[in-house]
C-alpha cells in the first residue's frame, strides 16, 4: 500500500525521545463534524507539533480500531496536515512508523509476536457461531476484512439484562479460546448505528494498553512522562496504562462513569491544553 497524500507533513525523527504522548484517532484526535472551531484548533495542534516536537523531544502516536486504509482515507477527507511518529492501526494490531526516517515502515516484531498467537479469522467464525446458537448474533463490521488480526462486529443492544448477559458470554468464550475481545459502546459520530455494542476480538496481548507498554519498552521513555487521549470505552484500558490519562470533553457517558480524570476542552483544543500544561 503506498501511503501517501498530497501536502502532508511528517514530524521529525526523534532519536532519545522524553515524551511519547497516545492518542485515540476517531472523534478523540479527528472531530468528524468537521466544524470551522474544529478545523481552527486542528490547525492549532498541528502546528505547535511541528514547532515542538523536536524541541521538547516528544513523539506522538495514533491509535486507533480503524485499519490504515480508513485512517489515509479520513486523513483525505478532512484534510489533516501532519502525520504522527507512529500509527497503531486496526486496534493496535499493525504498528506503522511515519516520520522523516521511517515511512510506512512496520514494525516487525509487533507484527512477528501476532504471528506466533495462534489467532485466526477460522477461530473467530467458529466463535461467533456458537455464540449465535445462544442467541447471541454478532454483525461483521464493514472493514472486518482489511485487517489480519482484527475481526469487528456489531452487537445490537436488546435490554439491560440481556445485553450484560450477551457481553459477558462473549468475554467468557474468548478468553477459553485464548483470545481477548474489547466490546464498548458505538459512536455513532464515527459512524457507527445507534444502540450497538462494537464487539473486537483480537491476538491476546495486542490491544491499545498492550501497545502503550511495547512503545514505553522500545524507546526507554519514563513512564511519568507518558500521556494519552481517549473518548470511548474502548480507550479506558490506554489512559490507564499512562501517567496522564485524560478523556477530551466530548468523551461518551459510558467513558465518563469508567474514567475520572477529563479534560474540560473537547478534540484538539483539549489535546493541546494538556500539552501545554504537561510539557514546558
Amino acid at each position: 500500500m503506498k501511503y501517501y497524500q498530497n501536502n502532508i507533513k511528517l514530524l521529525p525523527y526523534i532519536h532519545q525521545p522524553k515524551y511519547v504522548v497516545f492518542t485515540d484517532f476517531d472523534e478523540t484526535y479527528l472531530a468528524h463534524q468537521n466544524q470551522e472551531r474544529h478545523q481552527k484548533d486542528q490547525k492549532e495542534l498541528e502546528e505547535y507539533l511541528l514547532n515542538y516536537t523536536y524541541e521538547k523531544q516528544i513523539i506522538l502516536g495514533w491509535v486507533t480500531g480503524s485499519s490504515l486504509t480508513s485512517v489515509f482515507s479520513k486523513i483525505n477527507k478532512y484534510s489533516l496536515k501532519v502525520l504522527p511518529h507512529f500509527i497503531a492501526s486496526s486496534l493496535g494490531t499493525e504498528l506503522t512508523y511515519f516520520n522523516e526516517k521511517q515511512y510506512g515502515k512496520k514494525d516487525k516484531q509487533w507484527e512477528n509476536n501476532l504471528k506466533e498467537t495462534g489467532f485466526s479469522e477460522k477461530l473467530v467464525n467458529n466463535l461467533v457461531n456458537i455464540l449465535s446458537l445462544d442467541d447471541i448474533q454478532l454483525i461483521p463490521q464493514p472493514q472486518i476484512k482489511d485487517s489480519c488480526f482484527l475481526k469487528n462486529y456489531y452487537y445490537h443492544q436488546r435490554n439491560k439484562e440481556l445485553d450484560l448477559q450477551a457481553l459477558l458470554q462473549i468475554k467468557n468464550i474468548a478468553n477459553k479460546a485464548g483470545i481477548a475481545v474489547n466490546t464498548s459502546q458505538c459512536n455513532p459520530l464515527c459512524g457507527d448505528p445507534e444502540n450497538c455494542y462494537d464487539v473486537d476480538f483480537t491476538p491476546a496481548g495486542t490491544g491499545k494498553k498492550d501497545i502503550v507498554n511495547f512503545i514505553l519498552k522500545q524507546t526507554n521513555i519514563n513512564y511519568q512522562n507518558s500521556i494519552a487521549f481517549g473518548e470511548s470505552g474502548n480507550d479506558i484500558e490506554m489512559l490507564q496504562a499512562v501517567e496522564h490519562g485524560y478523556l477530551v470533553g466530548n468523551a461518551t457517558n459510558e467513558a465518563k462513569k469508567l474514567h475520572s480524570r477529563i479534560e474540560e476542552n473537547e478534540y484538539t483544543k483539549g489535546i493541546l491544553s494538556v500539552l501545554k500544561t504537561l510539557i514546558k
